[in-house]
């Protein structure tokens, strides 16, 4: 019988909206009986959730990942409070820790050592193949560049973490508020606008291309996916080059592969067409043409989906929210 498959949460920045979520989820740990939970964070977080919240938090504290430690009745927990404090005492910090345990609603070097810890645990696991999939709560990059100054974002990190070269980031709504579920591939990521175009090449758009219908037919089930790619430019080959250039022949491409593959379409109407039914994807150039749109449809119910690694990774589609935490 094949075992049951494990399920981690990373607890994100602590000064965020993250615990305060992941708290409110875990209560009822029958609900997720399918799965073992493992929860990756640091004690001092949930202890002071638990007076905060007035919640009682169904914690199996566990000292290493092995199975023998896990129970079904609790969300098993791993602290990673010491790795923190590691954290902190061995780089070069441009800000002196906090002395409070953590730092709410504020970008906090003693913040980023906890939500780092928990990402490179819950990174290695899954890399590893010691967790079935990955959860990530939301983090602060300009927190975690306190301590590490090269991090781009989650995923980036565990793309590297893995050894992964090809890698996509894809929003889904899957509760389908449009005639089906909504889902967008993005090529380039957390760029300025102004490098785009030059980032934009054959190679890379057929690449997300790829991911796109290899994730739809694998995990989705759909076993002839249909795929928009939105242009770069306002009415596509109207107003400029890349269309031509290095958008038509990736979708060329793709096709030779067999992939359904339509495009390029004008930003202004390819979100509608999939909204209402007519793709199952949208492939998009730059993070706020995919965003924009999806976040107007789906800001409560979207989720963060890393295409390309080997273990399902997902995220909420929102960041710490530090004006809202506690």
């Amino acid at each position: 019988m094949k075992p049951k498959p494990i399920v981690a949460l990373t607890m994100g920045d602590p000064g965020g909206v993250g615990p305060e979520v992941i708290a409110r989820a875990i209560q009822g740990p029958e609900k997720f009986g399918d799965v073992f939970i493992l929860l990756i964070g640091t004690a001092v977080v949930f202890e002071f959730l638990e007076d905060q919240l007035h919640l009682r938090l169904p914690l199996n504290p566990i000292p290493t990942l092995t199975r023998d430690f896990l129970r079904e009745d609790s969300i098993n927990f791993l602290d990673v409070g010491e790795e923190s404090q590691w954290l902190l005492k061995n780089r070069s910090l441009a800000e002196p820790a906090s002395d409070a345990l953590f730092d709410i609603g504020r970008v906090s070097v003693t913040n980023a050592a906890m939500s780092l810890a928990a990402l490179k645990a819950g990174a290695y696991q899954a890399a590893t193949g010691l967790v079935d999939a990955l959860v990530t709560g939301p983090v602060s990059k300009e927190a975690i560049r306190l301590i590490e100054p090269r991090f781009h974002g989650h995923t980036e990190y565990l793309a590297h973490v893995s050894r992964v070269k090809k890698f996509a980031m894809m929003f889904l709504d899957e509760d389908g508020r449009g005639s089906s579920p909504l889902r967008v591939t993005l090529v380039t990521i957390h760029v300025p606008l102004k490098k785009v175009s030059r980032l934009l090449t054959l190679e890379t758009i057929l690449e997300k291309i790829q991911l796109t219908d290899e994730f739809l037919k694998t995990r989705l089930g759909i076993p002839k996916p249909k795929i928009a790619v939105s242009a770069l430019n306002p009415h596509g080959r109207e107003t400029g080059e890349e269309e031509e250039k290095v958008i038509e022949p990736a979708i060329q491409r793709a096709r030779e592969e067999k992939i359904t593959v339509f495009g390029p379409i004008s930003g202004d109407r390819v979100f509608y067409d999939a909204y209402h039914g007519t793709y199952d994807a949208v492939v998009a150039m730059y993070h706020d043409q995919a965003l924009a749109p999806f976040k107007l449809i789906a800001f409560d119910t979207g989720v963060n989906l890393t295409l390309g690694l080997p273990y399902i990774r997902t995220s909420p589609d929102h960041g710490t929210a530090f004006d809202i935490a506690y």
